[in-house]
């Protein structure tokens, strides 16, 4: 997981929120491991990293090949430097407290960066949330809930950069099924749930729109029943004002999680292939908002993570299941 400064990110500088200043302080968040076995964090020491680069992070991604490097794991982050945003890549050795730094992607396409899913060590799908990084257009933007955001698709191998999805309104998280033919895209100002066919091509598809109804932030697959989960915000304008508060009077959030799975009712023959429920609801007094729930099916708990907050919170995942 990644962890930053709250002060730097709701004071200082933090382009996600449109929060830029002529700063000279160097920013450095930290990524953690959470042990859930033991309820321990574990700081991450960056190895082959500038010392005077920025690491400012927003979403992350991670890839796996079990088959070929089972004691490996390559980590993308979301980089906003005051140089502007990047893709920084990593590897892991499982069982160190090491991320060693591979190498930085910077490409004109990718402007306004959220979040990044690997479908494979060399390449990547990214969500730009805006059209425009600053200014007047961006705020417009914002109030209007203009469909200018996109999906990015970039490959290390071809050395190719190119847009494969387009005219989303503040495409928000972005993660992929478990053999990566599906990507999921979550969307803010649209409060749907995209769902994309993945083509040979690295072309994207859109299959389903799933409107929830609220406005997504993270969205996280469950390994085992390919079921997805989304943290969301049941107020986006107040969130929006929660986030770029500087003084810490604005209120917490209210969040909820929704669980989309496939549809096993009757109306299925009818054409629609999935269901969606909220499991968890709170409003602000466990976590400040929730901009992330992830499960691990195997240990019975679910994480929920916060843009703005002092920790994470651990959840029973069954009882949120069988109460809902």
């Amino acid at each position: 997981m990644a962890c930053g400064d709250k002060t730097i990110r709701s004071q200082v500088f933090y382009p996600p929120i449109n929060l830029i200043t002529d700063t000279t302080q160097l920013i450095r968040d930290t990524p953690y491991i959470y042990d859930i076995n033991n309820d321990k964090l574990i700081p991450l020491e960056l190895k082959n990293f500038p010392p005077e680069e920025d690491f400012l992070l927003c979403g992350m991604g991670i890839y796996e090949d079990e088959k070929n490097e089972p004691n490996k794991l390559y980590v993308f982050f979301t980089n906003h430097k005051k140089t502007g945003s990047v893709i920084e890549i990593f590897e892991h050795i499982l069982n160190t407290n090491e991320l060693v730094h591979l190498s930085t992607v910077k490409n004109d396409l990718i402007i306004t960066p959220n979040d990044v899913v690997p479908v494979s060590k060399d390449e990547f799908y990214v969500t730009n949330d805006h059209g425009h990084e600053t200014g007047f257009w961006r705020e417009f933007g914002d109030i209007t809930r203009r469909p200018w955001g996109n999906v990015v698709f970039h490959s290390s191998i071809t050395n190719t950069t190119e847009i494969v999805a387009d005219s989303i309104r503040y495409p928000n998280g972005i993660t992929s099924n478990w053999d990566n033919s599906k990507i999921y895209v979550g969307t803010s100002a649209g409060g749907e749930l995209l769902i994309y066919d993945r083509k040979s091509n690295n072309k994207l598809h859109l299959s389903e729109s799933l409107f929830t109804g609220l406005s997504i932030d993270n969205i996280s697959v469950d390994e085992q029943t390919g079921e997805i989960y989304c943290a969301a915000t049941q107020k986006p304008l107040a969130a929006l004002v929660y986030m770029r508060d500087r003084t810490g009077t604005a209120p917490p959030q209210p969040a909820a999680i929704i669980k989309v799975s496939n549809n096993t009712a009757e109306d299925k023959f009818y054409g629609i292939k999935y269901s969606q429920k909220i499991i968890f609801e709170d409003n602000g007094s466990i976590l400040p908002s929730v901009s992330i729930a992830t499960a691990d099916r195997q240990r019975n708990v679910m994480l929920l993570g916060t843009f703005r907050g002092d920790g994470i919170a651990r959840c029973e995942l069954e009882s949120l299941i069988e109460i809902n």
